[in-house]
């Protein structure tokens, strides 16, 4: 089983709660998303939480993060057995409403360009492999 680490990064915006998510310059197929990635053998959850975010968004120096669930997950298109751990962290940084990331790392998505956005959580569209399976977790904080 491969164990992932992924972030609903939220903000209070105009008394609106906003989620953080991302998609793919070049593969808008790849739909909506949340930073995180894979595990790496031996490394802490939190370590890796922020690891992910940061060489996925740039974005370092984030809040302490709960963590709200570890749900199993079979993702279809990998053909492969997930063990995913959401976290939730508030953050009270004045971000800006949109931006683009080069990843880096040792990933699949480096060198890819993501672009970042806030969406309203209430209204937020489904995302990409079930990334909002806890979603609703959240909606009622």
């Amino acid at each position: 089983m491969v164990e992932k680490v992924l972030a609903y990064i939220i903000r209070n915006h105009k008394d609106t709660y906003q989620l953080l998510v991302h998609t793919h310059r070049d593969i808008p197929e790849a739909g909506i998303q949340i930073p995180g990635g894979t595990v790496d053998p031996g490394e802490v959850l939190l370590d890796a939480l922020y690891r992910e975010i940061f060489e996925e968004s740039g974005l370092d120096n984030l809040p302490a993060a709960e963590l709200i669930g570890s749900p199993s997950f079979f993702h279809p298109e990998k053909q492969e057995h997930q063990l995913r751990h959401f976290f939730l962290i508030h953050t009270k940084e004045q971000l800006p409403e949109t931006w683009e990331h080069q990843v880096f790392g040792n990933g699949i998505d480096n060198g890819m360009v993501f672009r970042y956005m806030w969406y309203e959580i209430q209204s937020i569209p489904p995302l990409a492999a079930s990334q909002d399976q806890l979603l609703h977790l959240i909606r009622k904080k």
